[in-house]
């Protein structure tokens, strides 16, 4: 599948099923796939109703962050206290 044709399908994809997913293609076990990321898993659940797992002859997969944003492991190498 080329550039162009996978481009016709994200834009598709957010026209047919929302904006708000970033949508991207990977060679997967069943041929090619479409991730679309929903973020969270509040809006996953969302997009999983909405988005049949089989579209366009694609392998469809929702995917989400399971990373907590205040968990900055960073954040934890500072100390102001040792200063």
């Amino acid at each position: 599948m080329g550039r162009l044709a996978r481009d016709t399908l994200k834009l598709k994809a957010a026209i047919e099923f929302g904006s708000e997913y970033t949508y991207t293609f990977r060679e997967g076990g069943l041929g090619p796939t479409l991730f679309v990321d929903a973020e969270t898993a509040e809006r996953a659940r969302v997009a999983r109703k909405k988005i049949p797992s089989r579209w366009e002859g694609l392998q469809v997969i929702v995917i989400y962050c399971t990373a907590d944003p205040d968990d900055d492991k960073d954040s934890q190498l500072y100390d102001p206290a040792l200063i």
